[in-house]
């Protein structure tokens, strides 16, 4: 009986401290639990900020990279430029060897000289975008010169001997005529110095006589055209030969013989030959007793011959 007395005493001694060992345990394991989440959150938060700065480094690096392609490519066309000076010189020196270099002009002296450089550095510009230093009015004629370029452009070399100047002076705001070759130039005098007028040397016209014969317009436009008298007439539309002259500008136009128009540029063009005008042109009707109807360019304007509007000498 004394022995059940003191196992039962052990016993209840026993069961307490249990539960509190068991107490301490789940609060030690919840603190590891709570210090664990906390370090992996941590963790999270520097690997987030790693990796921002790594990709922010990477971004860095691909702009460097970016930038040193640029400046390779602009130092390999920097090259390519150099190598195409080089080259000229090489030529100039094989021409200054051959007796050649008298036909170029470097240091413009006379009037003369001033309009043969200018002709010269023109037709020999490597793009067609370098000719717009030597033109008239070069923001204007810009998409002009965009549009007439679009089929392909060439430099040339023309040299002084096929270029002829027949004026020894040209007063500011003159314009004067120059054969370059196979080319009549337009030069004109302006503050600045000698200009090219583009429009006149390559006969363009802001709206295009193509689109113009297309069309078969009968708003009146004006044009510069290379004409010639022709021999095709339509009689049953009234366009006999006794009312009317025949004037060939890239196709059969028709003008009244007894119109100030039909008589100046009769003048022009009686020789035969061609020659390079300014005249205004629309489309008419014209029908025949059976009804049938046909549109015919009509020349109604002669502004000038040659294709300058500038003040030519």
């Amino acid at each position: 009986m004394k022995r059940f007395i003191l196992l039962l005493v052990a016993v209840v001694l026993v069961v307490p401290m249990s539960a509190q060992s068991l107490k301490k345990k789940n609060e030690m394991r919840d603190s590891l639990i709570n210090a664990l989440t906390e370090s992996v959150e941590q963790l999270q938060a520097k690997l987030a900020e790693d990796e921002s700065t790594f990709r922010t480094e990477i971004e860095s690096l691909q702009q460097e990279i970016g930038t040193l392609h640029s400046q390779q490519e602009k130092q390999g066309n920097t090259i390519k430029q150099l190598q195409s000076k080089i080259h000229a010189l090489e030529k100039d020196l094989e021409a200054l060897k051959k007796g050649e270099m008298d036909e170029y002009i470097v240091k413009p002296v006379t009037t003369e000289d001033s309009i043969v450089y200018l002709v010269q550095q023109y037709y020999g510009a490597k793009r067609w975008t370098d000719q717009l230093q030597y033109v008239l009015d070069s923001a204007r004629v810009e998409p002009l010169m965009r549009r007439y370029y679009s089929g392909g452009y060439s430099a040339e070399k023309v040299k002084k001997s096929l270029i002829s100047v027949d004026d020894d002076e040209v007063a500011l705001g003159r314009v004067t005529r120059v054969d370059a070759d196979m080319y009549v130039v337009y030069v004109k005098r302006t503050a600045e110095g000698f200009k090219i007028d583009w429009q006149a040397t390559t006969g363009t016209d802001e709206y295009s006589f193509e689109a113009f014969r297309a069309e078969k317009s009968t708003v009146t436009r004006q044009f510069r055209v290379t004409a010639r008298l022709g021999s095709d007439f339509s009689s049953d539309y009234g366009l006999t030969a006794a009312k009317y002259y025949n004037v060939r500008i890239g196709e059969s136009a028709y003008v009244l013989k007894t119109s100030d128009v039909g008589k100046k540029l009769y003048d022009v063009v009686k020789d035969g030959y061609a020659h390079d005008v300014i005249v205004q042109v629309r489309y008419e009707k014209k029908n025949i007793k059976s009804g049938y109807t046909r549109m015919f360019p009509m020349i109604v304007g002669f502004v000038k011959e040659g294709w300058s509007l500038e003040d030519e000498r």
